[in-house]
């Protein structure tokens, strides 16, 4: 497994699930987004990895996180 996979879960909050809302949590997606860029990786090849990730928290509205992640990440990558 890639390290940018693990990486991805420790961009959301431990209470709210958020992605980035705390600067730990954000300091996390900066270095996940470093991680990204450094492997050409490309929005199409993180998103499913995303998306699976968040099945794992349910009560979050996936489809709302998914467009802040990519907000935060998708202009950045390759």
């Amino acid at each position: 497994m890639n390290d940018w996979k693990k990486a991805i879960g420790h961009c959301f909050g431990l209470n709210d699930r958020a992605f980035a809302e705390y600067p730990s949590d954000l300091n996390d997606a900066f270095d996940l987004l470093t991680q990204l860029r450094d492997k050409r990786v490309l929005w199409f090849e993180f998103e499913p990895e995303l998306r699976l990730h968040l099945k794992r928290m349910p009560k979050l509205d996936t489809e709302q996180q998914v467009r802040r992640v990519r907000t935060f990440i998708e202009p950045w990558l390759y």
